[in-house]
């Protein structure tokens, strides 16, 4: 089947205009916060080495120097203080060889780690690492991602905020909070603002739990990728490009597996996008709230959307991302982590990860759904400028939509639609529904003609046949961390 070959990530998420920033929410900088302020930040107490048992190195506001030359030789098993005040860097502050390291500051806005001067392309707080603990800090103007920890198992990142002073701009790193390839990942009550790709990241990781931070002004809010087993719920994810995402990229080793998104709030992502010309994340479309793509056992529930001028929920097929299903085959032997219960197509020596199956979308409250969605560059965001013509004389875009790929959609007979990946949507009393059949779609307008809502299907409540009487995943995992 020919879709829209090797369209980028972000191309395949219907959009929404956004002139200018002053059609986003009212939303004071920050939100306001001030040492975290909804978290719970500004009640931490000062710390000093007084107050920690084992090895023990404190540093006060200056003494950067001699900072990062005890964190370069740093041993395991020791807790490193900065004190009240910013400490300026011109390149990354680096932790590598060591386990058990405590790094901590005395609270957010009141510590900060300040990369503005950094010289070249570098990370803010890069860490390799086991049992690796990061709090109550502000990382600042990194030229890359503002934290990254890589390649680390027993991860806790708490209190920790990731900002460019400048607002939104394409000379910003790309990442604020960046956890990949790691396992066992605490991430809570951290704010993460202006960041040229993503503001809050887990990827190719293994037992994660995302509670309780904040996502704002980002290119992306918050995305989990080719990650298994994960909670990500009351987190604020508001002003963003895109809101909080879920999603597999082709050919990674880790299968994205049992995703809960729960009571999170994902309100007005339409944020104009400000990532650097010519990268992928550019293309991504203003006004999404949650996309799952190629995804596998996700439950998308208790959220409230609001504002978004897309769509609410768009569940995807890799095959819209890629329509080579060699790029979707990953060799049975290199797999990480568990297959046991995935829906996957299976080639004897290599398993192809292109679908998004067992999808429970429920309990989500919708209000003030796609009222405008942005078909105004057909080349750099063809779903986009799909939905755009569909819905151009009867809109609001539905709150949730599927690509139909690979699915019968039969707008006139509604037996004779099918749900073959077990999308199933329950209790969902604000939503509304609609199947698109994007195939169908792109030839018609490839046709000259335009498509419009008589060529979707768009059942009312309970949505069948995606009314849950087929889904067959089970209880999504709980995550429990050591």
């Amino acid at each position: 089947m020919a879709l829209i070959a090797s369209v980028p990530l972000v191309a395949v998420v219907v959009s929404a205009c956004s002139d200018d920033d002053d059609v986003a929410p009212s939303v004071e900088p920050d939100s306001g916060i001030v040492d975290g302020g909804d978290s719970g930040e500004a009640a931490f107490p000062r710390i000093s080495c007084n107050d920690v048992s084992g090895s023990c190195l404190s540093f006060a506001e200056g003494e950067e120097m001699e900072f990062l030359d005890a964190v370069n030789s740093v041993s395991d098993n020791t807790t490193v203080i900065l004190g009240i005040g910013t400490f300026a860097f011109d390149n990354a502050v680096t932790i590598r060889q060591a386990d058990g390291v405590t790094f901590t500051g005395q609270g957010i806005d009141e510590t900060v780690l300040d990369f503005s001067s950094q010289a070249i392309q570098t990370n803010g707080v890069d860490v390799i690492g086991d049992d690796f603990s990061i709090s109550h800090l502000t990382i600042t103007d990194a030229k890359k991602d503002a934290l990254r920890i890589e390649a680390s198992t027993n991860v806790k990142i708490q209190f920790v905020k990731a900002t460019w002073k400048g607002g939104p701009s394409p000379n910003n790193g790309a990442y604020g909070l960046y956890p990949v390839r790691c396992t066992n990942v605490l991430m809570e009550d951290s704010e993460a603002y202006h960041a040229a790709d993503a503001g809050i990241y887990v990827g190719q990781s293994i037992n994660v739990i995302v509670r309780r931070n904040i996502a704002e002004r980002n290119v992306a809010g918050l995305e989990i990728e080719n990650t298994q087993f994960v909670e990500v719920y009351e987190n604020r994810v508001v002003d963003n490009t895109a809101g909080l995402v879920v999603f597999d990229l082709p050919g990674n080793p880790v299968i994205g597996r049992d995703v809960k998104i729960r009571n999170n709030i994902i309100h007005g992502n339409n944020r104009s996008n400000f990532a650097p010309a010519g990268t992928t994340v550019s293309l991504i479309p203003a006004g999404t709230g949650t996309f799952a793509l190629a995804s596998k056992r996700v439950e998308i529930a208790s959220n409230a959307y609001e504002g978004n001028k897309t769509t609410d929920i768009a569940v995807l097929s890799g095959l819209v991302l890629d329509d080579d299903l060699d790029v979707w085959a990953i060799a049975k032997d290199q797999v990480v982590g568990s297959t046991v219960g995935l829906s996957l197509v299976d080639t004897g020596g290599a398993y192809l990860n292109f679908a998004s199956n067992e999808i429970w979308i429920h309990d989500n409250v919708h209000t003030t759904t796609g009222t405008a969605p942005d078909g105004a560059d057909e080349l750099a965001r063809p779903l986009g400028a799909l939905v755009a013509a569909v819905y151009a004389f009867d809109g609001p875009v539905d709150s949730l939509l599927y690509d139909g790929v690979n699915e019968t959609v039969d707008p006139a007979t509604p037996g004779n639609n099918t749900n073959l990946n077990h999308i199933c949507v329950s209790s969902s009393t604000t939503a509304t529904w609609a199947t698109l059949d994007v195939p169908k779609l792109q030839a018609i307008l490839e046709g000259g003609n335009l498509p419009s809502t008589s060529d979707i299907y768009r059942p009312g409540p309970p949505f069948a046949p995606f009314d849950c009487t087929g889904f067959t995943s089970g209880p999504i995992a709980d995550v429990t961390l050591p």
